[in-house]
């Protein structure tokens, strides 16, 4: 074999294995690297660098690297040679290096959000931008996440289509355990809609009031906390702009007296309770 030749003709299998070695974090070159360690070891720096084509003033960076992560192994003295640990026992070594930077992450997140939320909290009453306008689909799904993520006390939702609601609905969840109160008039339209029947029950559930208005809802719109509304805009003719987000306790406010209109003209939408079924003996429900 010459082992100068390059890297030229690598089989498909190893362009493979390279690019799972980078998802789990290895550089390209580092990959190019470690397969080379993997398939004849030990080798001298120098070697490792004309077969994987790799500059000798960067192969040293790359050795280090690799040793630093426990995938490789190194003798002593200027001339040592370099040889692969026990994939098994390297990769469990990394991964668990992985995990404890994360739960590390996570620990300076947790001590950091007091002074974050106290800060952001004091710019929020002050005189930020108070429209933002959301031109696409997505970011109208997350701007709705995180305001169900920062509410206190209430969220107030008019529901008419298009529908993007559905599934398990998590960040509404998520608010009514923490005792955000959650209320919902629905658009007697989306009853028969899957999005809604097939979880309106969980959410009911869960702590949502949920009510049905029996002709057409006006608009659609959501209030957080009296203070921050989001209001999709639907016009025929007019592309680009998806919804608002307006910080103003007097538009909250006016569109708060709007939903406590629709809500009294609403009614009540039950929980699903499951059929009873008796026994031959007449006994309790099973």
């Amino acid at each position: 074999m010459n082992r100068t030749s390059g890297i030229a003709d690598i089989p498909e299998a190893r362009v493979q294995t390279e690019s799972l070695l980078e998802e789990l974090g290895l550089t390209k070159t580092e990959a190019r690297v470690y397969l080379c360690l993997l398939e004849q070891s030990p080798l001298a720096a120098g070697t490792i660098a004309d077969i994987t084509g790799t500059s000798r003033s960067s192969v040293y960076l790359i050795l280090r690297s690799l040793v630093d992560k426990g995938l490789v192994d190194a003798g002593a003295g200027y001339s040592s040679r370099f040889a692969p640990s026990a994939p098994d026992v390297a990769f469990a070594g990394l991964l668990e290096r992985d995990r404890e930077e994360l739960r590390e992450r996570e620990r300076n997140v947790e001590t950091a959000l007091p002074e974050l939320m106290r800060r952001f909290g004091s710019h929020a009453g002050g005189d930020g931008e108070l429209v933002e306008i959301l031109r696409t689909p997505k970011l109208v799904g997350d701007r709705f996440d995180r305001l169900h993520a920062a509410a206190e006390e209430s969220i107030d939702i008019v529901v008419r289509r298009p529908v993007q609601v559905g599934g398990s609905n998590q960040p509404e969840l998520d608010a009514l355990a923490r005792g955000v109160r959650a209320r919902a008039i629905y658009d007697h339209g989306l009853m028969h809609h899957p999005a809604v029947a097939d979880n309106i029950g969980a959410w009911i559930a869960a702590g949502e009031e949920a009510r049905v208005y029996h002709s057409d809802l006006p608009m659609k719109f959501a209030v957080f906390d009296s203070h921050t509304v989001l209001m999709p805009l639907f016009a025929s003719g007019v592309g680009g702009v998806v919804a608002l987000i307006v910080r103003s306790r007097e538009l909250a406010g006016a569109l708060g007296l709007l939903f406590d209109t629709l809500w009294s003209a609403s009614v009540t939408v039950e929980p699903v309770r499951e059929p009873v079924i008796e026994t031959m003996g007449g006994g309790h429900a099973q």
